[in-house]
């Protein structure tokens, strides 16, 4: 135990520490009778679609995920031998040396204008950073460290998640504290954290702290209609685990691409490394991810899975509180997607401790119903918003030089994406403009001459998202 307690304190730091997880495999034998087959079921719907999946690698990289993740599991089984509190003290002290590395790398990268940007990692996204400063509140609101320490856990914790601008931190922070309030916890404490986070952004006039007030989805909407496409196509299957990212590539971000800080400093992707960007490139929802990869089998057996953690973990504040708000942020992120910098991978530990409390049946049902309802918000949303009339695509042009241009009819009051698409992928070209005029776009770097497929994505707009309305295809010569 006291290796594992400083594994899960150094992890932070160095993440590949998690790959010995797959030493406590063993440890689910331990598991109740109901927490075996939640597990069973877990393997099937993983590992059956991608044996008919129509990428060749999706078996094998099914297997990877399945032994990653039945590892951390069963550390989590491990570290239940003692109270969860005391269990997951030493994830403080990790958090804390983190905390301070995102600091240094920030200003390192930025100097003088470090606070005009949000806080970076070498090897953790802004919203990732958020995140991690939420499990740090919470940590110091549950866990009894001694009181210097658990002030300035706190506090690190509050100020990365302010200055990192995630608002799915703050939706992390906010609706597991919500949770917390269920068994008389801390989750008051929390809500408040957060309230005066919110305050302190409000009076702040900086372009981060104004994040936490914007109504956009930040270009998330293309990725939940790529992502749906893909499986409406492979509905059964999906196209294997992290092989739905080739699938996405372009939509929101490059085709590949290094972590923010990095990408700031002048490291961009090498050649080697084009061919595997889509590997961290994913659906920023957790049941499209799943459908996208495994198709409707392994969308609810991970509905299933995370509904069997939350069954478990009822009562005990701590870890109810973490896997709740892993799970919030699993509507518009994906939070526990693994492997990762060492912040998936403490969603599983807490899902391996809340197995080994109780048996997650019949509980697991009723949790898996929630999440699906929970996970599909987004899109209950705005599949309510009334279809105004459809516009037409007038003229579509890719020339050989210089910009290529769209026109559309009727296309007042939207905004429009325009994505260029081959046989396997589409890239989105530029972000977004107003469709009631030309559309111009640059075109990318050694276009080959060719057939293409020109995408325009229509969406309008309201209070809280763009909503997709229609899609408009043309095919077009270069």
């Amino acid at each position: 135990m006291r290796a594992l307690a400083l594994g899960l304190a150094l992890a932070p730091l160095f993440p590949p520490l998690a790959l010995l997880s797959l030493l406590f495999l063993p440890r689910l034998r331990g598991l109740s009778r109901g927490g075996k087959v939640l597990l069973l079921l877990y393997a099937l719907s993983l590992l059956g679609p991608a044996l008919f999946a129509p990428e060749p690698w999706a078996l094998p990289l099914a297997l990877g995920r399945l032994l990653y993740v039945l590892g951390l599991l069963g550390a989590g089984v491990a570290l239940a031998e003692k109270a969860p509190k005391e269990a997951m003290a030493p994830l403080g002290v990790g958090l804390v040396l983190l905390y301070l590395t995102a600091f240094g790398a920030t200003f390192w990268a930025f100097g003088d204008k470090a606070g005009e940007v949000r806080l970076m990692h070498p090897f953790h996204s802004p919203v990732g950073l958020g995140l991690m400063g939420a499990l740090g509140v919470f940590l110091a609101l549950y866990v009894r460290y001694p009181w210097p320490f658990r002030l300035l856990l706190g506090l690190l914790g509050g100020a990365v998640l302010l200055l990192s601008g995630s608002r799915g931190g703050m939706l992390a922070l906010l609706v597991g504290g919500g949770g917390g309030l269920l068994f008389r916890g801390r989750g008051l404490w929390a809500l408040g954290l957060g309230g005066l986070l919110l305050a302190l952004a409000a009076s702040l006039d900086t372009p981060v702290s104004e994040r936490f007030f914007e109504a956009h989805l930040s270009g998330r909407e293309g990725l939940w209609l790529r992502a749906y496409e893909v499986f409406s196509e492979h509905p059964w299957t999906g196209v294997g685990p992290y092989v739905l990212g080739d699938y996405l590539r372009g939509t929101l971000f490059g085709e590949c691409f290094l972590f923010p800080l990095l990408e700031a400093k002048g490291l961009h992707c090498s050649e080697g490394l084009r061919p595997l960007g889509g590997l961290w490139q994913f659906a920023h929802n957790h049941l499209l991810q799943a459908l996208g990869e495994s198709g409707l089998p392994g969308a609810l057996g991970l509905l299933l899975l995370v509904g069997g953690f939350l069954a478990a973990a009822w009562g005990e504040g701590l870890l109810f509180t973490l896997l709740l708000a892993y799970a919030a942020m699993g509507m518009v992120d994906n939070p526990f997607s693994v492997p990762s910098p060492f912040r998936g991978e403490v969603f599983f530990l807490a899902g391996g401790m809340a197995l080994a409390r109780r048996d997650p049946f019949p509980g697991a049902l009723g949790w898996a119903g929630v999440l699906a309802l929970l996970w599909a918000l987004p899109f209950l949303y705005l599949a309510s918003r009334p279809e105004p009339p459809p516009p037409l695509l007038a003229y579509a042009v890719l020339p050989r030089e210089g910009v290529g241009v769209v026109r559309l009819l009727g296309g007042e009051g939207y905004r429009a994406q325009v994505w260029l698409c081959e046989a396997k992928g589409c890239q989105r070209l530029g972000w977004e403009w107003r469709a009631d005029g030309p559309i111009r776009f640059a075109l990318p770097e050694g276009l080959p001459p060719g057939r293409y497929r020109l995408r325009v994505v229509l969406f309008s707009q309201h209070r809280l998202a763009l909503r997709p309305r229609y899609l408009l295809e043309e095919e077009v010569t270069r």
